[in-house]
């Protein structure tokens, strides 16, 4: 198993309280399986991905990947955990500013010592966005600007891929293209997907689907 949460609880300081937003979480991901987390607005879907992604810690249970607990990593632990084992994939894009498309998509696998040219020539093209490598991204449409984001991302090949709505600022065909590329190179990536969504159409798309409601998994 790639990745395990076990018992997963998490919840926020208010000014009227501590909110729960996850209690009790069990959920196992295979490599190279594709996990589709459905739910409602504020079920804890997002805050799951973020505690996976060692972006916040929980406050119970436990986060194994490849058998080591990332609940107990300290911050610089969490860092290179972030730059070595998971990539990640957001609705905003999040590309810079300053690089082109082509510096755009190495810079994640340089950071991680794991750059492969030949690699990063495969996705470009499977991408389609062998024409656009010398453009920033301000010259780019959305769709493309996601296509640069999923290449950065699976240029390190990392052993998982947490995406959360990443098809959300796109139109319905746009989003669906750039979804089936995804799945399509995590798998040539050997990478396992975790991907929330809103859409029951595009989860069909995955190997199985997680609901989350009310911060419990329910199937």
């Amino acid at each position: 198993m790639l990745l395990s949460l076990s018992n997963i609880a998490k919840s926020y300081q208010t000014a009227e309280g501590p909110i729960d937003i996850l209690r009790g979480i069990e959920l196992n991901l295979a490599a190279a399986e594709s996990v589709a987390l459905t739910g409602e607005s504020g079920s804890g879907k997002s805050t799951l991905l973020h505690l996976a992604g060692g972006l916040d810690r929980p406050d119970g249970g436990t986060i194994v990947i490849n058998g080591r607990d990332i609940g107990a990593l300290d911050d610089s632990g969490r860092a290179r955990y972030r730059r070595s084992e998971v990539g990640l994939v957001f609705q905003q894009f999040n590309l810079i500013p300053s690089l082109d498309v082509a510096a755009n998509i190495s810079f994640h696998a340089k950071l991680a010592g794991r750059f492969d040219a030949d690699w990063e020539r495969e996705l470009v093209e499977h991408l389609g966005l062998d024409r656009l490598l010398t453009r920033y991204p301000e010259q780019l449409s959305g769709g493309q600007q996601q296509r640069v984001a999923i290449g950065r991302t699976l240029a390190a090949r990392p052993p998982l891929v947490l995406a959360d709505e990443p098809t959300g600022n796109l139109d319905e065909a746009t989003g669906d293209a750039v979804l089936d590329l995804m799945l399509s190179l995590s798998r040539t990536a050997g990478s396992a997907l975790l991907l929330v969504t809103h859409s029951m159409r595009l989860a069909d798309k995955l190997n199985r689907k997680v609901f989350l409601r009310g911060g419990k998994i329910v199937s």
